[in-house]
């Protein structure tokens, strides 16, 4: 078997998630096959062993990838905020976009049985996922919670996180859904959907920030 310096194992390993992502992207994962992703980057099947376990396992490197991008576009978009309720907003934003415009997302996690993809991962690595995403969402969280004063201070991070997945992560889920309805809906001028997220978004961030405003009596 042939042994590759360390600067060729890189090369190798970042050609390999470059291409089955792109592959991914074009045929889905069911269509995609370890030879389908060896052959482009100049392998043989085997070899790709030497890198990944298995393909989910390439694909688990992924969605750490876009993690880390998201992780970067949150961190920007919500620089320059003061007010609480406008960082929420912009937090929750950034995750709906993460979930309507990320390729990689809508496939996988989307438009897939995610665990058709990510069945062959071991319990650990599942658990390391969560890990990245909890790494990425619970550090901002914290922030806004420590600049407010309304309900959400006194929640735990994983709670508002919670809140956001069961509403608004069902709403991207069934994105399509809802644009088919829409469009015998003309009164709402830009679509159900959008008008359901804009709304829930905002809803959502004015109720978990809003200070308690009743005197003692």
């Amino acid at each position: 078997m042939r042994k590759f310096s360390d600067d060729e194992r890189e090369q190798i390993r970042a050609d390999l998630l470059e291409t089955a992502r792109d592959l991914l992207l074009t045929y889905g994962p069911s269509k995609t096959t370890v030879k389908d992703i060896t052959e482009p980057v100049g392998i043989a099947k085997p070899t790709f062993y030497q890198f990944f376990d298995a393909k989910s396992d390439l694909y688990v490197e992924i969605f750490e990838q876009e993690l880390d991008g998201f992780a970067q576009t949150l961190g920007s978009e919500l620089e320059g905020i003061d007010d609480p309720k406008e960082q929420l907003e912009q937090f929750f934003r950034c995750y709906v976009e993460f979930g309507e415009g990320n390729e990689f997302v809508q496939q996988v996690f989307l438009k897939q049985d995610y665990q058709e993809v990510l069945g062959n991962v071991s319990s650990g690595q599942i658990a390391e996922i969560e890990r990245k995403e909890m790494d990425v969402l619970v550090p901002p969280m914290k922030d806004i919670q420590a600049n407010s004063e309304g309900p959400i201070s006194e929640m735990e991070p994983i709670t508002v996180l919670g809140l956001m997945g069961t509403s608004l992560g069902l709403l991207v889920l069934h994105r399509d859904e809802y644009e088919e309805v829409g469009t015998d809906l003309e009164m709402i001028q830009d679509g159900i959907y959008s008008h359901l997220r804009e709304e829930m978004i905002a809803t959502l961030a004015r109720g978990l920030t809003l200070e308690d405003q009743r005197m003692e009596s």
